[in-house]
This record gives C-alpha cells, structure tokens and sequence, in this order.
C-alpha cells in the first residue's frame, strides 16, 4: 500500500492542524467546572477528529493498493463467417465451415488448449463473440458474409483481449482475404503463435465466373463504348459457353467463348454505343453450367454516365517533343475526343489542325485546353484567357511538365499547385498513389484498388523537379507523387477546382515512357489521358452541392463511400457546411441508411455498411448557418456478385506464411494430424493497481458533519454556547 497527496504544500496544512488542535484543547480547559472531565476530554476528541477530516480533505490524500494477479493464458480461436465457407467441398461434402468447427473442437482445441482459456469469436467484415462451452464451440454458424477481412480479425483480438494473457491463435478460414489490410502484418504484430486450420479445396474447382467487367464512368452518345470482360473457368476442357451483354433486361450481343479445365482467363471486348444521355447500366452473364461450384460469379455489372457530343480539346506546345507528340497521338486516337494539335516552332505555329484561336470567344469553343512543357510565365495562350476559360466557361486545363519558372497572376489563381521554394535539379523520379490517388477514378487502371496501386508503383520513372519546387494548394487534392533517391516526396499529378472549371497539373516530363509500360492488356498512359480527359470536361453546370459515391457498382459486402463538396456563391468551397446523406432504392422512397458526412479537407465524407442488392438513390442536403445551401443526387448500384464470389480456392501461401512466422502451424483436414500435440502456453504475472482518492470519498463529508453534529448536540445539553 502507498499513500501520496496531491497538495504540495501539505505540511502547511499540517502546522494549521497542529494549530488548531491545540486551541481546541485550549477552549475546551477554559469550560465551566460543572462540566466533568471526562466530557470535556469526548468534546475535545469530537472537534480534532472533525478538524483531522477536514485536514484530510485539503490536503488530498491517495492510497494506491497493489497486488500480482497471475493469468491463466487464453487461446483465442478465429472462425471465418463469410459465404465462401458455405461452399460444401468438405470431408463427405461437408461445408468448410462446419468442417472447421468439428476440427477445432475435436483435434485442434483439446491439444493446444489444455492449460488455457478459449475465447472464441466468428469474422467476416466484422467480428462477434461466440459461446463456448468446457472448451468447445457449440452450435453452427451462419456463414452469410459478404466478405472476408482476416487482418480486422486479428486487430480485433488485439482490442477484445488487451490486459489479458493471449498466449495463442487459432484461424479456421479458407484465407479468401477480400477486404481491408495486409492478414500477414496483423498476425505479425500481435506476437503470439497463430494456428491456421485451412478449409476447402486448394485446387481449381467446377466453376465458371465473371472475374472482372470494366468500361468508362463517362461516354458520349452516339460514340463506342468498350467493355471489357475476363472471363474464368475450371474443370470444363475443351467446352464453350455464351457471354452475354444485355441493358434493362433486353439481350445486346452475345459471344461464344473457349472454356478451361485448369482456371485459365479468357478476354471478351464488347463495344456497344449509347444512343441517349443518362446513366446506362450493362449486364454481363454467363450461363449456368453444370456441376458448377457457385452460379453467384456468373453475372456483373457495370454503369457509365452518357453525356452529348464529344470533348472538344487543343493541344499546345511551344516546341514539338516526345511528350506533346504522344499526348496528340493518344487524343488522336479516342474516339471520344475531337482534338486540335499546335506546336510552335520560332514563334510560328504549326499544327494538324487549326491555328492557336485568336479570341476568347474562339477559345471557348472547345472544352479541353492541354499545354505540354509550356513556361507558365508567358504560356502561348493568354493568361487571363486561360483563367476565363477555366472560371467563367467552365473548361478543364490540363498542365503536363515541369514549370522552370514562377507562373503569371492569371494562371496562379487557377493552377492546382503553387511555387513554395528552390530546389535540385530535374531528377528521375519513380511514382506512386497517394492515399487520394488510391481511390480516384482519375488514377485507376484496373479494377482492384491495390492492383492499381502496384501498377502506379511500377512504372518507369519520370523527370520532376527543377530549380523550383511546387507544392499543392490548401484547396487542391494530390494524387500522385514522386521520390527522388535521397529527396524529399514531390508532387506529381495534383487536380483541383477554380470557378466553374477544374484544373489538373501533371509535374513530370517524360510521362510518353508509360506507354511502354504494363502488362500487354492495359495500356497505363491512355487510360490516364482518357481518364483525366473525362474529369476536367465533365459536362453541366457546377452546382452548389455535388455529391457521389466513389464507385458505380458495388459487390455485395462492400461498404459504399460517399464523398460531397459545397461551394459558395463564389465558387470557392465551403469547410463549414453540414452536409446529411439519405440513401433509399429510388425516388419517394423510405431511406434505408442515412449518414451525416464528416468534413475531410476540402470534401465531406462518410460510410455505410454493406447494402442489399438493387439500385440506389444518394440524396444529400447542405446546410450553413442554420440555412439550407442546395441539394444533390447521385446513382450506384449493388450487385449481386459478391467479394466471396471472386475467389473460391484455398489460399494456402497465405496461410502458411502466417502459420510459419509467427511460430505456429498449418494444417488442412487431410493433415490435421500434423498438429502439435502440446503447444507451451505461459503463465503471465501482471500487476493491478487500485486507487482510492480519500479526500474525494462521501463518507468523509458525512464523518466530518456527523462529528461536529454531535459535539454540537452534546454542547447544547450541557448549556454550553
């Protein structure tokens, strides 16, 4: 036991007590003799036992008791919920997750768990307690997951077990890791032994699937459309099925395919061409096959938003070079843009298309303006009409190459990024995604987010820095970024708004070397140009509110994001807005979720859980100051395909990474003898500490009040004042 006070000044309130106590002894000598001795002494002892609680109080007083508490150590067991453990490819044609259940109960838990406690707890995208009962998990699961996220698991335990003696892990999955972080850093991290019982077939089974359907987020009526199709299948060698394209029920077009015995992927391109404005929705399906494991990947869909006409852009450069030249060729080539090419060469234009414009109004017919390696200072384009196109028109600029110089007033008040001090030279540089950038339409290559991380990640470097050094304006969004050897991160690709208009500034020079680049199927620099294209002439007016989740279409068990932005009459954005989110399954419908952004930088954001199947309506209200600022809607779809529909197969490299770093094991039901038949599991010493603040105690209040109540109460009998 120890005691401290708080008071640093206690032994002042000592003297006074002493103090007091003896002028206490001092009035009580001084009563009338007909009061006895022994009364005096009780009324004496009544008033310093009163003053000794007060001293008590002031001077804060503490008493901490600590005692050894030993733990008994706890095996925390982990069981895989989502819907892939549903799949009945087990021992008999039991379900993988019932199968785990049995061999936990039966072989994993009596063996590793004898000296120790079990806790167990059923995961998916999140996590829940589960009963046990004399060390065995009773009952059946689900298994209705959309989704599985085995690193939350583990940051789970870490949570649900924090002070507690975790002295091992027990994971039954079939490691179909869908979602959230890295499985193998947060098995890692936790630093106790992790035994991976691994469920399902590792082999390729019967199955036929729609891996993955990617088109454009914007097209134009009346243009081609292409969507793009990876197609799976095992166990049917030397068969052909039908892939099938149908809008709103009504079948497009229809290809036969070669089908595979071993899991090979096959590549449809269907092109179709919206004939009106909207947002248009495009089914792609194979037909169910026999014997197939699963029918819920057979069938994906994908949406584009269908604006008029083409994007009308211009091209300028002040000299020709590699990178005006592929920039050119790759707007040349889109069938979706209308494209006028200008280098200068001493002072006097040339060009495949028509002259620099000579007015405003010339300028303003188009709807793209690119300037490639152009000197900011004095660009070949007027400055102030520059900013009258971007503010007023509502254009979209797009800057490539590395400013060698602080740029005009005009163009400044307009370009994403701004100069912020001298640095090296022009360096090679490689590039890479931004926390942003990860999940930008603008930056996706692919479908898969950490694909396309990856995919950024190895592209061949660029050129970027030059004697100045430009950083992102407070308003604007950095989407990707450079790292020199041995300098400091710079900024690459970096979008933001002015006026009616966006701008995106792309700090680099020898971007045209991506074209090289990638793996054969996707080319890395056109889908960059197209997709950086779209977003700066994204057509209509710029509202007060806009609003949009951060997909079209949603799998089944992905959680949706909502990102909004509010401008003021003025076109700047407004931090200070609330801005709330009803979602429902269309117009005049009762909301199924709603959600009140929380501001992030220049957006608001928020998140809902996972949805149901079907279409949905985003609604978004803007308030600032008590007053309604404007409204928004926006469209995305839930399909039926779900994160657990992607991967059917065992992922035994991961499981066994996990189970051999941390010390553990893995095994699969035809192995599971290989368990360990003891696993040595410690007793862990912990200390607890309890505090007991006396002067903060009621009862010090009330033994303060009830002394001095009765020495009052005696005093009255006796007739003392």
């Amino acid at each position: 036991m120890t005691v401290f006070i708080n008071q640093p000044y206690g032994w002042v309130f000592l003297v006074l007590l002493a103090a007091a106590v003896v002028s206490v002894a001092w009035f009580y000598r001084r009563v009338p003799p007909t009061v006895g001795r022994g009364l005096r002494l009780l009324l004496a002892a009544l008033r310093s036992a009163a003053l000794v609680l007060l001293f008590l109080a002031l001077i804060e007083p503490v008493i901490a008791l600590t005692r050894v508490i030993a733990q008994r150590p706890v095996i925390a067991v982990l069981v895989d919920g989502s819907r892939s453990m549903a799949i009945g490819d087990g021992t008999g044609g039991a379900r993988r997750g019932d199968e785990a259940l049995t061999l936990a109960n039966e072989l994993v838990l009596p063996r590793i768990g004898r000296d120790a406690d079990v806790r167990a707890f059923v995961f998916s995208p999140g996590v829940e307690p589960l009963e046990t009962e004399r060390k065995r998990i009773p009952g059946t699961l689900p298994l209705d997951g959309e989704s599985t996220d085995i690193g939350e698991a583990f940051d789970a335990l870490e949570r649900e077990l924090a002070g507690e003696n975790l002295g091992a892990v027990v994971l039954a999955t079939d490691g179909a890791n869908n979602r959230g972080g890295s499985p193998y850093e947060a098995s890692v991290e936790l630093g106790v032994p992790v035994f991976v019982l691994g469920v399902g077939s590792a082999e390729p089974r019967t199955d036929i699937a729609v891996r993955e359907a990617i088109t454009n987020r914007i097209s134009y009526a009346g243009e081609v459309l292409p969507i793009e199709v990876r197609i799976s299948s095992a166990g049917y060698g030397d068969s052909e099925t039908t892939v099938e394209l149908s809008e709103e029920g009504v079948l497009l077009e229809s290809v036969p395919v070669r089908l595979s015995g071993s899991g090979e992927e096959t590549e449809v391109t269907f092109r179709v061409i919206p004939a009106t404005p909207g947002i248009h929705r495009y089914s792609i399906s194979v037909p169910p096959a026999h014997g197939e494991l699963t029918t819920a990947n057979n069938v994906r869909i994908v949406a584009t938003n269908v604006f008029k006409g083409k994007i009308r852009a211009l091209v300028v450069a002040p000299r020709p070079s590699s990178d005006f030249a592929f920039v050119r060729r790759e707007f040349e080539a889109d069938q979706n843009v209308e494209v006028t090419a200008v280098a200068l060469k001493e002072g006097a234009p040339t060009s495949r298309g028509r002259p620099l414009p000579g007015s405003r109004e010339g300028l303003f017919s188009y709807d793209l303006i690119v300037l490639v390696e152009a000197d900011w200072a004095t660009p070949p384009i007027p400055s102030d009409w520059l900013a009258d196109f971007v503010r007023d028109r509502g254009g979209g600029l797009l800057l490539v190459g590395v400013p060698g110089r602080a740029s005009s007033d005009d163009l400044a008040s307009i370009a994403p990024v701004v100069l912020v001090a001298g640095s090296a030279s022009a360096r090679e540089a490689r590039v890479a995604l931004t926390a942003v950038g990860e999940t930008d339409p603008t930056t996706r290559f692919v479908g898969d987010r950490f694909a396309n991380a990856e995919m950024w990640r190895s592209l061949p470097p660029v050129w970027t820095a030059t004697a100045l050094r430009w950083a992102a304006k407070p308003d604007a969004r950095t989407l990707v970024t450079a790292s020199p050897p041995g300098g400091e991160e710079l900024p690459v690709v970096v979008v933001g708004r002015a006026g009616a208009g966006s701008t995106m500034a792309v700090l680099a020079e020898g971007l045209w070397r991506w074209k090289m680049a990638g793996p054969e199927e996707v080319d890395a620099y056109d889908r960059f140009l197209a997709n950086a294209a779209r977003w700066l002439t994204a057509r209509g007016e710029l509202e007060r509110v806009v609003v949009s989740s951060d997909k079209d279409v949603y799998a089944a068990g992905e959680p949706v994001r909502i990102s909004a932005q509010v401008y003021r009459e003025d076109f700047r954005l407004a931090q200070d807005a609330t801005v709330t989110v009803a979602i429902a399954r269309g117009e005049g419908a009762a909301p199924v979720a709603s959600v009140v952004l929380e501001p992030d930088g220049d957006f608001h954001r928020g998140e809902t859980g996972p949805l149901e199947p079907g279409r949905y309506l985003i609604a978004a209200t803007a308030e600032r100051g008590g007053e309604e600022t404007g409204t928004a809607t926006a469209e995305f779809t839930v399909e039926e395909f779900s994160l657990e529909d992607s991967e059917v197969r065992r992922r035994s490299s991961l499981l066994t990474r996990i189970a051999e770093d941390t010390g553990g094991a893995y095994v699969t039901p035809e192995t599971a003898d290989a368990m360990p038949s003891t696993v040595h599991l410690d007793w862990k010493e912990r200390l607890s500490s309890r505090e007991f603040e006396v002067w903060n105690s009621p009862w010090l209040l009330l033994g303060f009040v009830g002394l001095l109540s009765v020495e009052w109460t005696l005093r009255r009998r006796k007739g003392l004042p």
